[in-house]
């Protein structure tokens, strides 16, 4: 399903709508996701949503922006690591000339200066660095065992009212396709009804045991639609933000391609492969970037890189990362013709 009636749920304010086209590329090491000594035991499954609230709000901050001429906005944006780095939505941080981030973790009672790191728009996602050693990051789950139906809950700080928001609702839909409004196509996105209002972008959509399953993104406009809102999923954003802190963008190398794994049976047979197959699925082909230059197809399967089975988006980012712009590489496709190979030169991602 494509859907183009969509506002950006990201900022709020003067200037509340940053579009998703900006620059730069994204990445990260591991993602520390143990919780500081001292800490409150996690939520369980079955708690309340109250529990897995207070379990997750001193990991979701206010990401409050300033752009040339004044303009300000709102987002908000999710703690990964203790040491300072941030999740939130590329379009929230789009051109922003200041950035701060305000946090709901009784340690930081002052905004902290925010830097992007990298962004990644095609994704719609960036990576911030603030000057800190002691914040509460995340637990994370995986939103591929998510179900239609499951219970989630969506945390941010929507419209400027002061202080954080608390929706509920349910996993209506599963491997979206949106078009919001300016900003770059986004595919495999989690859909849910708890209500997502501008402000909301980069927060956290988490289950009901508080463990971060998607990043909440774009909600459909007043009007066209009531209760669709969208969140990338964890399990596609993870290796994007690992890229982004594992290296300087000068030398990352680029594919020119967006991605989702495929890693189970179902997945492989709604792609009309073998049951067994395991890999990565090319959801986007970028004009002009190595992956066009060689023929590759959106729907395509990456099974191996240089001979070295690929079972997953992290497997691929992570061998991706080890290449220098400039490398030549041979890919193993599959699709429902059958295998092939193809071999392309690694780029520099470019501005």
């Amino acid at each position: 399903m494509l859907l183009t009636a969509l506002i950006v749920g990201g900022c709020s304010g003067d200037d509340d709508s940053p579009t998703a086209g900006s620059t730069t590329s994204a990445r990260p090491a591991t993602t520390t996701t143990t919780r500081p000594s001292g800490e409150a035991p996690p939520a369980s499954a079955d708690g309340s949503i109250a529990d897995a609230v207070a379990d997750v709000l001193p990991s979701v901050v206010n990401v409050r922006t300033i752009v040339p001429g004044g303009g300000s906005g709102e987002g908000s944006g999710v703690v990964v690591d203790r040491n300072g780095i941030i999740v939130t939505n590329n379009h929230v941080v789009d051109g922003a000339s200041e950035i701060a981030v305000a946090f709901n973790d009784g340690r930081h009672t002052r905004p902290l200066r925010g830097t992007v790191i990298g962004t990644a728009p095609e994704r719609d996602l960036a990576v911030l660095r603030v000057a800190a050693r002691d914040l509460v990051p995340i637990r994370i789950a995986r939103s591929s065992s998510l179900r239609l139906g499951d219970d989630v809950i969506a945390v941010g700080f929507p419209l400027g009212l002061g202080g954080p928001t608390v929706t509920s609702g349910i996993v209506s839909g599963l491997n979206r396709t949106i078009e919001p409004g300016d900003g770059a196509r986004l595919e495999g996105l989690l859909q849910t009804d708890a209500a997502i209002n501008p402000g909301n972008s980069g927060g956290a959509l988490v289950d009901r045991a508080g463990r971060l399953v998607g990043i909440n993104t774009a909600a459909a406009r007043a009007g066209a639609a009531e209760n669709i809102g969208f969140a990338i999923e964890i399990d596609a954003a993870l290796p994007i933000i690992e890229e982004i802190r594992s290296e300087p963008e000068a030398t990352r190398a680029w594919l020119g391609i967006s991605i989702a794994s495929v890693e189970s049976d179902s997945a492989a047979v709604a792609l009309g492969l073998d049951p067994a197959t395991r890999g990565v699925r090319i959801t986007e082909v970028y004009d002009g970037g190595p992956a066009a230059r060689a023929e590759v197809l959106p729907g395509d399967v990456i099974v191996a890189l240089d001979g070295r089975p690929i079972g997953s988006a992290r497997e691929l980012t992570a061998a991706v990362a080890r290449l220098d712009p400039g490398d030549s590489i041979e890919l193993e496709l599959i699709d429902t013709a059958g295998p092939r190979l193809v071999e392309l030169t690694v780029t520099r991602r470019p501005r």
